[in-house]
């Protein structure tokens, strides 16, 4: 009897276990309410709740229940009249958000108020990236890279052998980061921006997102279904096979393995294998897919006409 137990019960176990795994997979992108038709360029969370969006005139939202509803938190024009192209928040106040004419704006509110910093620059800002509360980055046209070691109390301009638009910065910690950008240009530092070396990406496509799981693992994505990635730090950079000719926007990992690429018309590309394989996921949408972020077992896309995707 107690055998016949033992089996019955591990039955249970294991299917229970089945179970899960199953609905592992089956979690795919769903669209959510945002509340507005504005194109939304960028995102970021700060833990699994507090999540931020930039959009078209200023626009920002917000979500305290990890994305499942958004609240218009400044109305278009209330922070800027341009364009927020990316935003990024080191703790739930301090927050960052870039614009097109060189403008950065700050928070210590949690994005109740924003000031505009000076960023001593024209240049218009496309991504901005923050490893603590003090220590960040932004980069944009004509090649300009800004830093801050103050929060953004003073910006100072880094030097590099770049004149191409630079479309994206990532750092895996104060000393390692990457920045990708226009003509297939991919600059990195070992010490925190004070030297940015040029590293040979063999391509002359324009790379729109940058990121590294860790300091060997990284990938880059841009026009035409352009999928990059190195497992050396950058050293070596080696060409994936995206099976698309659409341009990408975004990219994040998980890990080494697990990552996605989404981009136009609603495209999301899924891989387990750190880009060995990728494989189209459902969107749900046929908006341009503008950038992407993970944070731990969640995720979110936002887009354009006011499109935001969940994972979960």
């Amino acid at each position: 009897m107690r055998k016949h137990l033992r089996a019955l019960v591990l039955l249970i176990v294991i299917f229970g276990y089945l179970g899960c795994a199953q609905d592992k997979t089956q979690v795919g992108w769903r669209p959510v309410e945002s509340g507005t038709e504005a194109h939304l360029y960028g995102l970021h969370f700060a833990d699994a709740k507090n999540g931020w969006v930039g959009g078209e005139n200023g626009l920002v939202l917000a979500t305290k229940d990890g994305g499942v509803k958004w609240q218009i938190q400044s109305s278009e024009k209330a922070v800027s009249k341009n364009a927020l192209n990316k935003i990024h928040f080191s703790t739930l106040n301090h927050g960052w958000t870039v614009s097109i004419l060189g403008q950065i704006y700050y928070t210590a509110s949690g994005g109740k108020s924003w000031t505009q910093q000076d960023s001593q620059t024209q240049n218009g800002l496309l991504d901005v990236y923050f490893v603590d509360a003090a220590k960040g980055w932004a980069v944009g046209g004509s090649g300009v890279i800004l830093h801050t070691n103050n929060g953004g109390g003073g910006w100072s301009r880094q030097e590099a052998s770049a004149n191409e638009h630079l479309w994206g910065v990532h750092f895996v910690d104060a000393m390692h980061g990457w920045i990708a950008g226009a003509e297939g240009k991919i600059l990195h530092t070992q010490n925190g921006g004070r030297y940015w070396r040029a590293q040979e990406s063999n391509t002359d496509g324009t790379l729109l997102g940058i990121h590294f799981a860790d300091v060997q693992n990284g990938w880059a994505v841009g026009t035409n279904g352009l999928i990059l990635h190195t497992t050396d730090g950058g050293e070596n950079w080696v060409r994936q096979k995206s099976n698309t000719p659409k341009t990408l926007r975004g990219v994040a990992f998980r890990d080494a393995g697990e990552g996605w690429a989404i981009g136009e018309d609603g495209l999301i590309l899924h891989t387990v294998d750190g880009g060995g394989t990728w494989t189209a996921q459902p969107s749900g949408s046929e908006q341009h897919l503008l950038d992407i972020y993970l944070y731990k077992e969640q995720g979110w896309i936002v887009g354009a006409r006011g499109t935001i995707l969940r994972l979960g």
